[in-house]
Order: C-alpha cells, then sequence, then structure tokens
C-alpha cells in the first residue's frame, strides 16, 4: 500500500469508537481511520463515548476520547467545544455516526475546513425508525415526526423523553444538510436521505468493508448439545426487529437454541416476550461480549438472522458472518438483502410466519446452505478493504475539486 503521504488531513468525529462502544458501527470506523493512516492521510480521532482512558498518539495520527452524551443537543455542545478549544490541525471534518454533524459543520463553516459524514443511521431524517416504511416517509412533516417519536417503543423512561429528543431532532435535521459531502453506505440509505431533501449531488455510494483479521477457514462446527443454532448479534432496540425473530422461533421445533448476543434498552421487553412465550432456556440472552468473544458464537452458530425492521444502512454484521461462512435469514427492509443477493434468504419485514418458513427450509436444507455460502465468498470480495479506501480516498479529493 502506498504510504506517500496525502496532501490533506482529517479529524474523525464519533460517539462511538473501541476500546468503549456500543455498535458495530465503532468497529468501521476504527477500519477507516486505520485504513486512512496506513495510506498516508494523517488522521486525528476524537472519539465522545465517556472512555477515560488516556489518548493514543502515533506517527499518522493522535486518538483522544472525551465524556459522552445521551442527547443530541449534549454531543454537539461538548463536541463544539473541543473544537473551539482544540483549533485542530485538520482539512476535512468527517464524522462517523451523523449525531455530531451540526457541531461540525458549525466549526467548518467557520474555519474553512470541508465538512463530510457517514450516514450509517437515520437520525437526521427520522425520529423512530422502527416505523420507517420506504418511501411513504418520503414527506414527513414535523408535526409527523413529533407523532412518530411518541410512539417509539422503549421504557416509559425513554418515551418521557421523546418531545424533548424531538426539538433536537429538528435542529439536527436542518443543520446536518448544510454538510460538503455524505457517505452513503447502501443505495437503500441514499434514498432514506434523498426522500428526506439531501442533495444528491453530495452523496456519494460506498459501503463497509470487511475485516481481514476476521477472516475463517472452513471447519466443522463445534459439537452442541442442540440441533440447530441460530444467532443474532447487535443492539437490543425495536428496531432490530427480535420481537419477530422470537415469535418466529416458537414455530421451530425441540432442539434448537436461539442466542442473542448483544444490549440494548428494549431487552426488558424481549425477556418479558421469551417468558410469555415459554422460551426460556431455548432463547439465550448473552448481554454484552467484546469482539473476541463474538467470534466463538460465530463458530457455533448453524444459521445467522438479521430481522431488521427498519431499513438498516449495511450492517457490521453481515459481512461478519459472511467472514464465518455463515448461512443467512434477513429481512426485505434496507439494504442487507440487495446486498447479500443469493448469499442469503429473505423474509418479509416484520412477518414473523415468513420467518419461522424460511428459517426452517434453510435449517432443513444442506444443499441450501452450502450454496448461500458459495455465494457469500463472492460477495465478500467486493467489500474488500482495498476497493473501499480506494473510493474513500477518491470522495475526500473530491471535496477539493
Amino acid at each position: 500500500m502506498p504510504s506517500t503521504p496525502r496532501p490533506y488531513r482529517v479529524l474523525v468525529i464519533t460517539p462511538d469508537y473501541p476500546p468503549r462502544y456500543t455498535g458495530g458501527c465503532a468497529f468501521s470506523c476504527q477500519l477507516l481511520v486505520e485504513g486512512l493512516r496506513s495510506r498516508g492521510v494523517r488522521t486525528d480521532v476524537w472519539a465522545f463515548n465517556g472512555d477515560r482512558s488516556p489518548g493514543v498518539g502515533s506517527e499518522m495520527g493522535d486518538t483522544l476520547f472525551f465524556r459522552t452524551s445521551p442527547t443530541l443537543g449534549g454531543l454537539n455542545r461538548t463536541a463544539y467545544r473541543e473544537l473551539r478549544r482544540r483549533a485542530p490541525d485538520c482539512d476535512i471534518i468527517h464524522v462517523y455516526n451523523t449525531q455530531q454533524i451540526p457541531a461540525a459543520v458549525r466549526y467548518g463553516k467557520r474555519h474553512g475546513k470541508k465538512v463530510t459524514a457517514t450516514l450509517n443511521n437515520l437520525a437526521p431524517v427520522c425520529t423512530n425508525p422502527s416505523m420507517y416504511v420506504e418511501g411513504k416517509c418520503a414527506n414527513c412533516r414535523p408535526l409527523d415526526s413529533l407523532s412518530c417519536a411518541l410512539r417509539r417503543p422503549g421504557p416509559l423512561r425513554m418515551r418521557a423523553f421523546m418531545p424533548y429528543h424531538w426539538m433536537q431532532f429538528i435542529w439536527l435535521h436542518r443543520l446536518s444538510r448544510r454538510a460538503d459531502g455524505y457517505i452513503a453506505l447502501s443505495e437503500a440509505t441514499r434514498q432514506c436521505y434523498l426522500d428526506a431533501g439531501y442533495d444528491r449531488s453530495l452523496i456519494r455510494l460506498i459501503p463497509n468493508m470487511y475485516d481481514p483479521g476476521q477472516m475463517t477457514v472452513s471447519s466443522p462446527r463445534p459439537a452442541s448439545k442442540w440441533k440447530k443454532v441460530i444467532l443474532y448479534v447487535g443492539r437490543l432496540e425495536a428496531e432490530k426487529g427480535l420481537q419477530v425473530l422470537i415469535k418466529a422461533f416458537t414455530d421451530l421445533g425441540e432442539g434448537n437454541v436461539l442466542y442473542i448476543v448483544g444490549k440494548g434498552n428494549y431487552e426488558p421487553q424481549l425477556k418479558r416476550l421469551t417468558n410469555e412465550l415459554g422460551l426460556e432456556g431455548r432463547v439465550i440472552f448473552t448481554g454484552f461480549m467484546e469482539k473476541e468473544e463474538i467470534g466463538r458464537y460465530y463458530d457455533m452458530a448453524d444459521v445467522f438472522v438479521h430481522p431488521a425492521l427498519w431499513p438498516e444502512p449495511f450492517p457490521r454484521t453481515i459481512l461478519e458472518a459472511l467472514s464465518h461462512r455463515l448461512p443467512m435469514l434477513v429481512s426485505d427492509s434496507g439494504s442487507s438483502a440487495a446486498i447479500l443477493g443469493k448469499a442469503a434468504l429473505s423474509f418479509s419485514n416484520g412477518d414473523d410466519k415468513d420467518l419461522a418458513l424460511k428459517l426452517q427450509l434453510l435449517l432443513d436444507d444442506d444443499d441450501l446452505r452450502h450454496l448461500t455460502v458459495k455465494a457469500g465468498e463472492e460477495v465478500l470480495h467486493r467489500f474488500h478493504p482495498e476497493t473501499v479506501m480506494a473510493q474513500v480516498l477518491d470522495f475526500y479529493d473530491s471535496l477539493f475539486s
């Protein structure tokens, strides 16, 4: 890889970054940073994740940690304050995770910095992703977004916070459209932002890349007392569709197990549903796990399921499942089904009966599972770091043309 320094310096701002992280986007961001530094781009990282670790310095960039905030306003106030105080020596401010675009835009416009963002969620365009319907939400008005916010599922304390969240959303929605460019991880995400009024010419389609360190060779699954092991990895939120997966699991025969790896605000409701359906001991919540531990669950699984209700931009976990040579079943909402093609079966979004039918088909048919895994090898090749990083650098170059 070339190591000639690029003519610009990058500052990445994110609320989610290892070693203290909440989701897969933290590792996507880390892969981006490592890819930039290894290709001669001086890249600093400011992680507003509450990590109290000391900063880490290197020849190609420093990584600093700051306090976090549970609110959009808090994240932006903290970021803007640090930007003003530290006056970073950079040409590009790259926001990874959208929530802090307003702080970057406000500072960047005043100090001649190019501002870009990776659109890996719908925070600037939707207050309730679990209710987002592709195409139908194109003309969402402010009062519509308030109504959706008030109907967002979750604990009572979270729902009581929604009116304040909505007021911050309106501000985020307005300022986020003033960046110099955007990276959409999938066509589905690009369309969501176009429907919300974003400039088509400013949005570049660049997917996630896989982590070469997670590639595994084909090997027999470890011995298990269960007939088949079904796996979900990710945050436990309403929009992730786990309630649909748990209901579908009731239609499968005895002797199978569903492992749910992760944590989130919707966990109490999911555990309550599991108990109501009499699935204790067959649906197992592992809680939060470090990246290295999760690999063990991928290795023991027979099928990976991603049941998202919302048009998720590009789930990092589908790349992880491909790297572990797992057959997959995904919702037809968002990008997953289009990205995977023949490497997965898809079911109708939110339909637990269709999910159960497709899952049983995949579990029963060895040949079908083998075909999806073989197709997955071809799919994974498209997301090689060399290919994706070349697109990122070309995008950065275009900001100055």
